[in-house]
């Protein structure tokens, strides 16, 4: 906001946008405070009153600190079943009404193919492929559900034909890996890992995981991947090259 002439403190409300899961503050940390910053990057801090229905703040004497240009904010956050996709809040200062700054909700991690490549000969050595898991900036990620599912057709096996391999291997990029026990379906073409600790605790945190796959001398030669799947995120794992 800009202005030359001094103003009286006003009343401001920020209001959350309908059915977009948005809320203020964190789901395990509230925050009810509204920060307003002059024209020389000075801060203020008022506390605000929560709705009974909690989806409107209200600061009663907010100083705009005018004239000059002076910025407001609150902090907001997206519960775990808000849906993904731009909003706003809305500000209502003095009577006037503006959206606030876009908010996008993104997944709280990502996966993504493994790096490079892995060879696996028909009826030879095992394959390690993989996927790698991001954290897009949620400060807590719970344990999730991990199945990894052998391509249609390819006649291929978790681990070799005499010694299957049913774990799931997960690291982060610093540590040493830590091996999940899974369980196969009835037709042997899926493996499910149940509680499994993404390690990727902090934003922007990255790990990797792994299965041990092999070929039988009935897969045919050339590309191919594992399917894997985290919670409601599906990725091809690090491409298989059969030979």
């Amino acid at each position: 906001m800009a202005g030359d002439t001094a103003f009286e403190p006003v009343s401001v409300t920020v209001t959350l946008p309908d059915g977009r899961g948005l809320l203020f503050g964190m789901s395990t940390l509230a925050d009810n405070q509204l920060t307003v910053q002059n024209a020389a990057g000075e801060t203020t801090r008022y506390p605000g009153s929560l709705s009974a229905d909690g989806t409107s703040l209200t600061f009663s004497n907010g100083d705009l600190q005018l004239p000059g240009t002076t910025v407001m904010w609150v902090g907001a956050g997206a519960g775990h079943d808000a849906p993904l996709g731009a909003s706003s809040l809305t500000f209502s200062v003095g009577g006037r009404d503006s959206r606030s700054t876009t908010v996008v909700v993104a997944p709280a991690f990502t996966v993504s193919p493994g790096e490079g490549q892995v060879q696996a000969g028909r009826a030879g050595a095992p394959a390690y492929p993989g996927v790698q898991v991001r954290n897009n900036g949620s400060p807590a990620i719970p344990l999730q559900r991990v199945t990894a599912t052998l391509p249609a057709d390819a006649v291929m096996r978790f681990g070799t034909e005499t010694n299957p391999d049913h774990q799931l291997t997960v690291r982060d990029l610093r540590g040493e890996p830590g091996r999940v026990p899974g369980s196969i379906s009835d037709d042997r073409q899926v493996l499910t890992f149940t509680d499994v600790d993404l390690i990727i605790p902090t934003p922007g945190s990255r790990s990797v995981m792994w299965i041990c796959v092999s070929a039988s001398d009935a897969t045919p030669t050339g590309p191919t991947s594992i399917a894997f799947t985290i919670g409601d995120h599906t990725s091809p794992s690090t491409p298989i090259n059969v030979i």
